[in-house]
């Protein structure tokens, strides 16, 4: 963190809070909102469902996992940031992006027909991850542990939808 700390500039700064931010339930929320109205429009009830309970049990975890493990925010450097929340593991930001975003472009691609397509949005969605997490670590109000618990939960508890989703029946 004090590495980071040191390579701080006004152009790393703005483009941290814009991770940061799309990290957000400001973002997410509303792109997680219009994905599902997208998938019942073009009538994929099942993607929908799967694609809500995912979510949603995901925000639960995070939430109870925050509780079980309290631990308090870093005070290693200045934060660059304000509002962070309640506790620091793991980073909420980092859990949810996979899940809102990664099964988001999993639903929303599964009937194109190209996978290179299909691989190329799933890698946007990867690397929307790691510019989140690391973010949250550069703007000071998280731990490098609580980003990688988080993304590790995060990819983690998908993992485990997408593997009940095709034990069901695949759209992935």
């Amino acid at each position: 963190m004090l590495g980071l700390d040191q390579e701080r500039t006004a152009g790393r700064t703005l483009l941290m809070k814009i991770f940061s931010i799309a990290g957000s339930g400001y973002l997410e929320f509303p792109f997680a909102v219009l994905l599902l109205v997208g998938l019942k429009i073009r009538r994929r009830p099942r993607e929908a469902g799967w694609y809500a309970a995912a979510v949603l049990s995901g925000w639960a975890l995070y939430a109870l996992t925050k509780l079980a493990v309290h631990r308090p925010r870093p005070h290693v450097i200045s934060r660059l940031m304000h509002g962070a929340g309640w506790f620091s593991y793991p980073s909420g930001h980092s859990m949810l992006t996979p899940l809102v975003f990664g099964l988001g472009v999993i639903a929303w691609t599964a009937p194109w027909g190209s996978p290179h397509l299909r691989r190329m949005a799933l890698g946007l969605a990867a690397l929307l991850a790691l510019g989140v997490g690391l973010s949250r670590v550069y703007l000071g109000v998280h731990y490098p542990t609580d980003v990688i618990g988080g993304l590790l939960l995060g990819t983690g508890w998908s993992s485990m939808w997408l593997l009940w989703l095709r034990h069901s029946s695949a759209i992935a």
